[in-house]
């Protein structure tokens, strides 16, 4: 055999060693993939089905049953879990605290040489959750808080094992959130919602809650996305863990949203907009909120320019209690905060029970305007009058009833084409209404809710009028009486509405009179038209005083 030959020999026998040598990485493949994907249905994991129960008992507080536990090997080594409970605490009820139809726990793979079993991530698949508070003040899952905080675990992306189990990452899709007070099951709910459960540090865990806020017993679609995040740290006591979240609620349609909170939609459009932020321990948080209402007007009609309005309160929250102390807001107007409520204490269970004040202090009078608008398509769009409002309204919880006063102040007008020279003796006009509600006994008519002291006017030469008036649940009256020509009345309703509508068609003075006499009632249904009509003669009040007619 030449020396050619002998070369060629070898280098047929080195590749027929290579390509042996790939047929069986590749068989050893085959097999593998095989053996991972067809060993898993024969390996009956239901005879681990009552360690992983015991183990997630003991993790939660709570027991734990499921169907059965399938494993699976790819493309990660992990098991499903059917039929998924987590029974509940009889103090709180019988319905779960969790039910999920399938689970997926993924397995960390180095766990199984050490024979532990830890695992990465656990994913609820459309569960079901329930937020309980009993008559005691207590949530449902403030034992399950403190039971994982007692477990001594490391963060979920550590990536060495040690002594301690590391935290897996919990997640769940598509689930639901109800929330139950006491034995009642409220109607608001949390839908399509996405959570995520972390541990970044040995005594620090992450929380991200997403989804849409829904009502059970009625048909309300479109009410804008909730999202929260923020953390949660370790304690002894479940009143001293401290916390840090921050949540908003974006793109809520006004309508909807008033049909979520109260059952029925208010007749308000726009879009709102909401961001809280709770920082400090459970029992002792600053709260501060951020309210934004974006094109707000009445649903009757579209007004010329619609509001933006900005809320910012405060206020200490006692979290596991629903509860706030020292709560405040205020409506910004420019660069001023001229609007404030403020509240000693609120107990956000039943609200309507809480004391609280409103205070307006200079308040532009064309602000007002602006919201009177939103209610009476008459208002001509350029009227904006000088002046403020100031006063004080408060609530009383004991006869579940407020009171207070308003003023509105004009400063005294310039002379214009009308004749108009002012609008009172003095320098300005001060309107004054009083306010004041009670409870009502069924059947009984509605008991007046404002009442318009009796002021006067001047809008012209040898005018002297007076107007009062009233309002109650069902809509409002004015009257105006005294001395005036119709252009003079004419040109005070223009300048006061909502008495501008409908006064024309009920004028009846007597144009040769030196001193024509005034005498209309003006009535307005609330979402409806303004009617005026002549006021019978006996029904008409005396001057204010005598010696300011003019």
């Amino acid at each position: 055999m030449t020396q050619s030959e002998d070369i060629s020999t070898t280098e047929h026998a080195g590749s027929n060693r290579t390509l042996r040598g790939r047929w069986i990485a590749v068989g050893v493949t085959v097999l593998t993939v095989a053996a991972l994907v067809l060993t898993p249905p024969y390996v009956n994991m239901n005879r681990y089905r009552r360690r992983i129960t015991t183990t997630m008992s003991q993790s939660l507080g709570r027991p734990v049953h499921l169907d059965n536990v399938t494993l699976h090997l790819l493309p990660v080594p992990g098991l499903t879990l059917s039929n998924l409970v987590v029974s509940e605490d009889p103090s709180f009820g019988y319905e779960p605290v969790i039910r999920a139809n399938t689970v997926e726990a993924t397995i960390r793979a180095s766990s199984l040489w050490r024979r532990q079993v830890e695992f990465s991530r656990i994913h609820f698949i459309d569960p079901s959750v329930n937020l309980v508070r009993n008559a005691q003040g207590r949530w449902n899952l403030e034992d399950v808080l403190m039971q994982a905080s007692h477990v001594q675990t490391a963060p979920t992306a550590q990536r060495k094992a040690g002594p301690a189990p590391r935290f897996p990452y919990i997640e769940a899709t598509g689930a639901r959130v109800n929330v139950k007070l006491g034995n009642e099951k409220m109607p608001f709910s949390l839908s399509e919602a996405q959570f995520a459960l972390w541990l970044p540090s040995p005594q620090l865990w992450r929380v991200r809650l997403r989804g849409r806020p829904t009502r059970t017993d009625s048909n309300v679609s479109q009410t804008g996305e909730i999202n929260l995040e923020g953390s949660l740290q370790r304690a002894q006591k479940m009143a001293n863990v401290p916390l840090d979240m921050h949540g908003t609620w974006n793109d809520a349609p006004l309508g909807e949203t008033s049909r979520l909170l109260g059952g029925n939609d208010a007749g308000w459009r726009g879009t709102a907009f909401v961001e809280i932020r709770v920082a400090g321990e459970l029992s002792n948080a600053a709260v501060t909120t951020h309210l934004q209402f974006n094109d707000l007007r009445r649903a009757d009609f579209v007004p010329a320019q619609p509001l933006d309005i900005t809320v910012d309160c405060s206020a200490t929250a006692d979290v596991a209690r629903a509860t706030l102390t020292n709560a405040g807001c205020a409506l910004p107007i420019g660069d001023t905060k001229p609007i404030m409520l403020s509240a000693p204490s609120v107990d956000l269970e039943n609200p309507r029970r809480s004391q609280a004040k409103m205070t307006f202090r200079g308040v532009p009078l064309v602000w007002t305007i602006e919201w009177a608008k939103l209610f009476a398509p008459s208002i001509p769009p350029s009227l904006e009058p000088p002046g403020d409002v100031s006063g004080e309204v408060d609530w009383n919880t004991v006869a579940a009833s407020w009171q207070g006063s308003l003023s509105a102040k004009l400063p005294k007008p310039n002379p214009d084409a009308s004749g108009a020279t002012n609008l009172a003796p003095a320098d300005a006009t001060q309107f004054v209404l009083a306010v004041n509600s009670s409870p009502v006994p069924a059947g009984a008519a509605p008991a007046p809710i404002a009442r318009l002291s009796p002021v006067e006017l001047h809008p012209g030469p040898g005018s002297a009028l007076t107007l009062a008036g009233q309002a109650d649940a069902n809509g409002y009256g004015l009257q105006l009486t005294g001395t005036g020509t119709d252009a003079q009345v004419l040109a005070l309703a223009n300048s006061l509405p909502p008495l501008n509508e409908g006064v024309a068609a009920a004028l009846t003075s007597d144009a040769k009179a030196a001193t024509p006499r005034v005498a209309l009632t003006c009535s307005r249904l609330w979402g409806g038209a303004q009617t005026c009509t002549p006021l019978p003669q006996a029904a008409v009040p005396k001057p204010l005083r005598a010696r300011h007619r003019r």
